[in-house]
């Protein structure tokens, strides 16, 4: 689960990236409809990522509750 929490936290990461460029085209001049597409893509896929991560981690959480009874019986 170690390995899903880095990739959400690389994402944010970007997520992070991408506002700052942004930020920075927009006082350059840059063209502020297409940094913003690009913005709104990345926050979709960020939460389709934090999705994924969270029905993960529930199957995770069950198949682990099931071992745990299975090695106690």
């Amino acid at each position: 689960m170690s390995k899903l929490d880095e990739a959400v936290k690389r994402l944010d990461g970007a997520v992070d990236g991408l506002e700052a460029s942004l930020t920075a085209a927009l006082a350059w001049g840059g063209s502020s409809e297409l940094l913003v597409a690009e913005l709104e893509v990345s926050k979709r896929d960020y939460a389709a990522l934090a999705a994924t991560t969270d029905e993960v981690s529930a199957k995770l959480d069950t198949a682990i509750g099931r071992l745990k009874f299975v090695l106690d019986a």
